[in-house]
């Protein structure tokens, strides 16, 4: 991702679970199955309600997130086009000191009275011909000066010009700046919710003994509440097979592949989850790490299945280089490298028999 920097960001704190809340829940659902068990109507299903929670936080977030992407992708364009503007206006600066230079020796040829010359050589020349040879020359010259002096007023006014529209741009960025920073708060403020919303359904599944079923069901839910179908046609595209989510807990995303970005194209999706969210192995297979440049954190994970998986801007680490089982932590969602300025996401590409990046969409939108 990319880098934007972002002054007045500020991580949002994970929320912890208090010992009254699980204490409450798990009261709660035991009283739930009390009541179920002697057949009585309940006034309000706690499942049906976290159920309830879990989409709204997650559409929530999904539509925040869109909105960042947005936003971060006409940063990306605007400051392209202010570099462009300060290279041509460098250009046309350096043209207009040289234009300058000929148009004061021109004035001060004037000022001597060198156009008063012509015909002066037939005068003082014995020889016609070379004083025909002679005007030519100086007749020419002056003509070459001319324009020169032609050049450096059109210059003069491309300059305002791009000065204008340099200092339009400049404003045209901050106005984006601005933007992308409030739409990144109200990222971490959403995933924040729906990651707490996934908390307390866990919570009470694992109440009523379903805890690994309460991992799964939770999974299912926040993948059927976030609206995935963009409208785009994916046949033919590469979808990595029998992977799992890349990031475990609340995740928003969207296809962001080619998406402008100051570095160049984007080549991956960004998964984006509140900090020291886990990421784990989509597939077993051999994992290290690497950290500093622009990524940050990074993972690889050399997958069993022959394929090459990026892991940036991680937290932290979880563990050292090692083989891995699917699904096993190897960091935590975070922003480093040159996305320390930006909403916490993990960064996350597919490279299919270790070769060049493949659009990731597919395959993460079948499983996250």
């Amino acid at each position: 991702m990319m880098l934007l920097m972002l002054p007045n960001a500020s991580p949002v704190t994970p929320v912890r679970r208090s010992p009254r809340r699980s204490a409450a829940l798990i009261s709660l659902a035991m009283a739930g199955a009390m009541v179920l068990g002697a057949a009585s109507p309940v006034a309000a299903n706690p499942l049906d309600d976290a159920k309830a929670t879990v989409v709204a936080a997650q559409q929530a977030a999904d539509a925040a997130a869109a909105r960042y992407e947005e936003a971060i992708g006409h940063y990306e364009e605007v400051t392209a086009q202010i570099a462009t503007l300060q290279a041509e206006i460098a250009k046309n600066r350096t043209e207009a000191g040289e234009l300058r230079a000929i148009a004061r020796r021109r004035a001060v040829e004037a000022y001597k009275g060198r156009n008063s010359l012509q015909g002066e050589s037939f005068l003082t020349d014995n020889d016609p011909l070379t004083g025909i040879r002679r005007e030519k020359l100086l007749s020419n010259t002056k003509r070459q000066e001319d324009k020169a002096v032609e050049r450096l007023a059109q210059i003069t006014a491309d300059l305002e010009d791009q000065h204008r529209a340099l200092e339009k741009r400049r404003a045209e960025q901050e106005v984006a700046l601005a933007a992308a920073e409030s739409e990144q708060l109200k990222v971490q403020a959403q995933l924040q919710e729906a990651q707490s919303a996934l908390d307390v359904l866990e919570e009470y599944l694992r109440a009523v003994a379903e805890a690994q079923r309460a991992r799964d069901i939770a999974a299912s839910i926040a993948r059927s509440a976030s609206n995935r179908s963009n409208g785009r046609n994916y046949d033919g595209s590469y979808v990595a097979t029998g992977i799992v989510c890349p990031t475990r807990g609340a995740v928003s995303f969207i296809d962001s592949w080619h998406a402008p970005r100051h570095q160049g194209q984007h080549m991956g999706v960004d998964l984006m989850a509140a900090r020291n969210t886990p990421d784990v192995a989509v597939v077993s297979g051999s994992v290290t790490f690497k950290a500093g440049g622009t990524s940050g954190n990074g993972a690889y994970l050399s997958g069993d299945d022959g394929n090459l998986y990026y892991y940036f801007h991680l937290e932290r680490y979880q563990g050292g280089a090692r083989r891995v089982a699917q699904g096993e932590v190897i960091g935590y969602v975070g922003n480093t490298g040159d996305a320390q300025y930006t909403a916490t996401h993990t960064h996350f590409e597919i490279h299919p028999g270790h070769g060049g990046a493949v659009n990731p969409y597919p395959s993460v939108r079948a499983v996250c």
